[in-house]
Parts: C-alpha cells; sequence; structure tokens
C-alpha cells in the first residue's frame, strides 16, 4: 500500500481534480489511500466566517458561506455533468454539509464568542467538502472509490486547534478501519488536516497539518511510502517564489526535513517526519502540475549525502531578549523563561543562554505573549525586537562549511543572533526584515553556486 497526498493548489480546481484522477489511475495496483486538503483558499475563507461570526457581521457571514456554496457546486457540476445521478447525489452531500455549516455559525453569530472547538468545527469543514466532491469524482471516472471520514480514525487530545494524536489508539483505528472499508474498493479516499478528540469532538492537527496525517496514515498501515504532491518539483534550495534559480534537491535525510521544516521552509509540516521515521517510510515530495518530475526523496541519514541542502528563513519573527542584572546561571535562565512560556504555549524556534541572559526565536505573537513578557519582567529586562526575520542554512555537516557567517555580515551589515542548532543541522542568523531579501539571494548564490 502507499499514501497519496493532495495539497490544496493540486485539487483547487477541475483542472487540477482531473490531473489527480490521472496521477492515482496510473497506481492502483498499489493499493492506494489518497489524502486530500481543502480547495486552495477555502481554510483561509473559513477563518474569516469563524471571525465574522464572532463579530455577528450577518452580512459577511452570508456573503462567505455563499462564496462557499458557490464554488463547491460549480466544481461538483463541472466534474460530474456526465453522470447526473452521481452529480444529484454529490450536491446533496455537498448542501448538507454547508447547511450543517451554516446552522453553526449561526450560533456562533448569535452569542458572539468564539471558542478553539467552534473554531475547529468551522475550518474543518473544508476537507470534507472537496474529498466529498473528489470522491465523487474517482468513481464517475469508473474507479471505485470510497470515502472515510478522517475524525473517525485519527483521534487526538482536546486541544482542538493544534491537537496532538494517540497514535496507539490512531493506529488500531486506522488498521480496523481501512481493513473493512478497502474491500470491493480500487483506492480509498480521506481528508488530511481532520481529526477528533476521544469524546468524538472535531479537532484539527495545526494549519497544513495535511502532510502530517499522511505520514500518520502511512505509520498505521506499513505503506511502502508516502508521496506529498505539492506544486513545485520537489524540495528546492530554497522558496522558488523568494529566490529566482532554486535547484532541485535529489536526496534529503528524515533530519534534514524536520529541520527545514522547523526554521520555516513550507515544503512538509513540521511534524511529518517523525511517523515515516518510526517506520522507515520513504517520503516522496512531487508536483502534481509536473508529474513527470523525479521530486525529492527522503530518506534515511545514511542513504543521504552530506553537506547544505536549503536555506529557509522566516519573516516577522519576535526577536526577544530576557536579561538578569544577576548571574543566575544558564540553567536557572533557562528553566524560568520556559516556566513563563510553556503554560501559555508560546512557540520558540531557537534559543540561546548565557549566565545572566535569554535569546529568543518566536515565530509569531501569540496569544498569552503579552502577559509572559509581563511576567518574565517582573525579575528582568525584556526587549522584543520586531521587524526581524530569521535564515538557515540547513544541512549535515553544515559546520564544516565554511564563510557562511562572513557572508551574512558581509550582506546584512548587522546580525542580531548567530546560533548553530544543537543537532549540528542547520546555522542560523536573525538580521534585521529590511535585509532579508538581498541576504537570502546572496547566501543562496554563495552557498550553491561558488560553494
Amino acid at each position: 500500500m502507499i499514501i497519496i497526498k493532495f495539497g490544496g493548489t493540486s485539487v483547487q480546481n477541475e483542472e487540477a481534480i482531473g490531473r489527480v484522477i490521472s496521477i492515482v489511475s496510473g497506481k492502483l495496483k498499489e493499493k492506494p489511500l489518497v489524502v486530500v486538503s481543502a480547495l486552495a483558499k477555502v481554510t483561509r475563507l473559513l477563518c474569516m466566517l469563524a471571525e465574522e461570526a464572532e463579530a455577528q457581521h450577518e452580512d459577511g457571514v452570508k456573503d462567505l458561506l455563499r462564496q462557499l456554496r458557490e464554488r463547491h457546486f460549480n466544481l461538483a457540476k463541472n466534474l460530474l455533468a456526465e453522470r447526473p445521478k452521481l452529480l444529484e447525489n454529490c450536491l446533496q452531500d455537498v448542501e448538507r454539509l454547508i447547511s450543517d455549516l451554516e446552522t453553526f455559525v449561526g450560533g456562533v453569530c448569535m452569542i458572539g464568542e468564539l471558542s478553539p472547538r467552534s473554531e475547529a468545527r468551522i475550518i474543518s469543514t473544508g476537507e470534507l467538502l472537496s474529498s466529498t466532491i473528489i470522491a465523487y469524482a474517482f468513481n464517475a471516472n469508473d474507479i471505485t472509490c470510497h470515502w472515510i471520514d478522517a475524525r473517525r480514525m485519527i483521534t487526538t487530545d482536546d486541544h482542538y486547534l493544534y491537537a496532538r494524536p494517540d497514535l496507539e489508539v490512531t493506529e488500531a483505528n486506522i488498521k480496523r478501519i481501512v481493513g473493512l472499508e478497502s474491500r470491493g474498493a480500487d483506492l480509498i479516499l480521506t481528508q488530511g488536516f481532520v481529526a477528533s478528540t476521544d469524546k468524538g469532538v472535531t479537532s484539527v492537527l495545526g494549519f497544513e497539518g495535511s502532510d502530517y496525517s499522511a505520514a500518520i496514515f502511512g505509520m498505521a498501515l506499513d505503506a511502502e511510502r508516502v508521496e506529498i504532491w505539492t506544486d513545485v518539483d520537489g524540495i528546492r534550495t530554497a522558496d522558488p517564489r523568494v529566490i529566482s534559480h532554486t535547484g532541485k534537491i535529489d536526496v534529503v535525510s528524515y533530519e534534514e526535513a524536520a529541520e527545514m521544516a522547523a526554521m520555516g521552509a513550507r515544503v512538509l509540516h513540521p511534524l511529518t517526519i517523525e511517523p515515516a521515521r518510526k517506520k522507515n517510510i520513504p517520503i516522496k515530495v512531487l508536483n502534481s502540475t509536473n508529474p513527470e518530475c523525479e521530486g525529492t526523496m527522503v530518506v534515511r541519514g545514511d542513504q543521504a549525502p552530506d553537506g547544505p541542502k536549503s536555506i529557509a528563513f522566516r519573516d516577522g519573527i519576535l526577536f526577544v531578549k530576557v536579561t538578569s542584572d544577576k548571574l543566575e546561571g544558564v540553567t536557572n535562565m533557562l528553566g524560568k523563561v520556559f516556566a513563563t512560556l510553556y503554560p501559555r504555549r508560546i512557540p520558540v524556534t531557537l534559543s540561546g543562554a548565557t549566565e545572566s541572559e535569554v535569546c529568543l526565536v518566536i515565530p509569531e505573537e501569540v496569544g498569552g505573549f503579552k502577559e509572559a513578557v509581563e511576567e518574565l519582567g517582573s525579575w528582568a529586562s525584556v526587549t522584543v525586537f520586531r521587524d526581524k526575520a530569521l535564515i538557515s542554512v540547513v544541512g549535515r555537516g553544515i559546520v564544516g562549511f565554511e564563510g557562511i557567517g562572513d557572508k551574512v555580515i558581509e550582506v546584512s551589515g548587522k546580525v542580531h543572533m548567530a546560533i548553530m542548532s544543537a543537532n549540528m543541522m542547520s546555522e542560523s542568523f536573525v538580521v534585521d526584515h529590511d535585509k532579508l531579501q538581498v541576504t537570502l539571494e546572496s547566501l543562496h548564490e554563495y552557498v550553491f553556486k561558488e560553494g
């Protein structure tokens, strides 16, 4: 069995879904389980819908629901025009999902309160809608497709918007349910991102969590490989939307791919790697608009070459300095800082510490950050720098690649923090936002052309 995951841009319209059907039809002998995301930009629309409902903007809610209904109805009609009975059934299923959402959002709008549990319920609808239509499209093309609700299989904790799966329970669920539902089917189709708590309440695996879902299915089913289909030719040496003339990476290790994701590269969800690594399942990153391209293979470390692989970045970070007027000691400094951050679930990408100072890279300002700063300020001086960016050169053996720091300083003019990751997989630098683009371009040229 193989797992094939298609992201939002790979299922964004009739043409894209036609490519999906073509790709999958050539792999039926490998017994695929297909995981799909919501149509491109639908999750964003649903987030806006949740915000409008909380603000009690009835007209805004109605308009967004109209857009949601029109887009999915039109897609179904285009895909199933020649199969009127399937089209009728599909439209009924789509209308049921949207009507249920409309009722639920109406309740949120009435009370003007949006809990994480309610938001998860709203934004999960995108995957349910897309997967419903795509399942009908497969069957319309005479490919027997059985649709399964991922909420029956992936069981999580109750952190509804960033839920963590109970992998033991989830694995048992997947084996049992897929084993039953796969009988008589050419393929199984389910949703990424979507899950439920042990009480059956809808949860989601964090934004862009469909990759993680695919890896979990692969782990549970001992898949031969997991294929992640995107809109670029595999993993690149940098984000091609930001830097021109990037190169394709043929092979990368699990650890390097995880480090890229953690440092901001938007190829794989940061948690995707662990389930695959646990069972030594290769992950292949491919381009649905160019299926002939071999893409990138993510494998064990001993199967991947050393050296720089990619330059990742995070823009708009918060760079935070916590300084004590006493020599607290590294252990005490880190302990006191993270004792404040951890209970508030404030994410930290990188940290460095001395006897009296801790420097933090925080990817975004989240709820509780202001309160954390106030608490830290009761015993230390806290300085928050905005308009900063994080640049990371990622690759096993990066420590032996000379001149990276000199090049960053030469181009950016000022480096606020430079740090080698504890796993020696990345060398990172905090620079001013207005120097990000030129530093990325110069560093990429140095590492992958001159280097």
